[in-house]
């Protein structure tokens, strides 16, 4: 490596060969491990709420509010973070924004009040945001492009090994040492991250002397504002349409699988917390894994507008027989899930799909505009389907607190599979790039 680094400092030595695999998946897995990071913080909140709760004496309400100060963040970031990706590449981006998800997890792990614990979380969040849109922009540099939705699909299964982290693992190491002591940890590793990414990450092959898989930037063209990039790349239609569309895949399975699906399978079929639990976390990790799929399919044959509505099509079959149709036999509902989970990859197809629709120079862009629509979905449905399951609840409780039946949950559900039937028709008018912008 260390030889390999020695060559930037020549720009003369520029070889005409390809990157070698083992440096491009380097490049890759920095990128990737930070948003591991993201996706950590992202699920963690919820195993940690009950010692958060006692410590800091929260009411639903304080809790909730808390944990949305990451989606906040994250969000708001997303466009500015394509653009900026594109103007200052990965490298920069992803090392400062470990670096300051280190500092904001410090600052989460040492609050002592409510407000301090929030900006630690809204830190943390913002800073994380960074990794999904750069780990896509090395992706378009270092990999050939057949390989970008395959690397997207590996990207969402990296993220899920972050939230298999968040779960029974975390919950053992916070008995084991306390929720301060654990973050702390954390942090340090985030920390070491930013520091390899500082050393070893690198913009484009170019770089280190080989020959770049992606658009050779000509650094005498004149540099548009961030706003004249904003608007010129939403401007294109499939761009627009994709930021709408991209929300129903993340926005259905965070929805379920995020928040409602165990309550709702507790109250549909009987199962016990740990039961519903565990066949969440199932699904989720088929959706990460019919993802790598998919990518490596669209990926072969090219193909995104066809596999995008279809998916969405069968995403909300899949959903609307979960959700609403009753009293399944187990094989059936297992079935369900598999359809519903296989279908709500869309995004993959999405983001693969943005970076084709426009020139070059706009990729980053482009990607942080579809990546906005895809976290939009949770923030909008998650809230959404609480607000219906409440005007939905029958009166009944149980030591005070609202009791749920299945008819209030039905009605939840429906914009989800709302929003993946839009999706669909809206992507009848985008238009399937080629060469255009190659």
């Amino acid at each position: 490596m260390s030889q390999s680094v020695a060559m930037s400092d020549n720009p003369t030595t520029t070889s005409l060969e390809k990157p070698p695999a083992s440096l491009a998946w380097l490049m890759w897995v920095l990128g990737a491990l930070l948003f591991l990071i993201g996706f950590f913080h992202r699920i963690a909140f919820g195993v940690m709420a009950e010692p958060l709760t006692l410590e800091f004496g929260l009411t639903a309400t304080t809790l909730g509010t808390l944990a949305s100060f990451y989606y906040y963040s994250y969000t708001a970031m997303q466009v500015p973070v394509g653009v900026m990706a594109d103007r200052f590449g990965p490298r920069k981006l992803l090392t400062s924004g470990a670096l300051l998800a280190a500092i904001g997890t410090v600052i989460f792990a040492l609050a002592t009040n409510y407000w301090v614990i929030s900006f630690g979380r809204l830190l943390i969040g913002g800073a994380v945001a960074v990794a999904f849109v750069t780990m896509m922009k090395i992706s378009l540099h270092w990999f050939t492009l057949k390989r970008f939705a395959l690397l997207t699909g590996l990207g969402l299964l990296a993220g899920n090994l972050g939230a298999v982290v968040a779960g029974a693992p975390l919950q053992e190491m916070l008995e084991l040492f306390g929720w301060r002591n654990v973050m702390l940890t954390f942090a340090g590793i985030t920390g070491l991250l930013a520091l390899a990414t500082g050393i070893w990450l690198r913009d484009d092959p170019t770089d280190l002397g080989y020959k770049s898989y992606g658009h050779t930037h000509d650094a005498s063209a004149p540099k548009q504002s961030i706003l004249s990039s904003l608007k010129e790349t939403i401007t294109y239609r499939t761009v627009f349409l994709l930021t709408l569309a991209c929300g129903a895949s993340a926005g259905s399975m965070l929805t379920f699988g995020g928040l409602w699906g165990v309550p709702y399978l507790k109250v549909a079929y009987g199962f016990s917390t740990s039961e519903a639990a565990t066949i969440i976390s199932v699904t989720l990790l088929v959706w990460a894994g019919c993802g790598v799929l998919l990518g490596h399919w669209s990926d072969a044959t090219g193909k995104r507008k066809l596999p995008f509505i279809a998916l969405a099509l069968l995403a909300a079959a899949g959903w609307f027989v979960v959700t609403q149709i009753q009293g399944l036999p187990f094989v059936l509902l297992a079935f369900a899930l598999f359809a519903a989970a296989l279908g709500s990859c869309i995004m993959i197809v999405g983001l693969s799909w943005a970076k084709e629709a426009v020139p070059p120079k706009l990729q980053g862009t482009a990607l942080g505009w579809c990546n906005t629509g895809v976290m939009i979905g949770p923030m909008v449905l998650q809230p959404l389907t609480g607000v219906l399951i409440d005007l939905n609840w029958s009166g009944a409780t149980d030591s005070g607190q609202r009791v749920y039946d299945i008819a209030a949950f039905q009605a939840g559900f429906v914009p989800m599979m709302g929003w993946l039937i839009l999706a669909a028709g809206l992507m009848l008018f985008a238009k399937e790039e080629k060469s255009e912008f190659k």
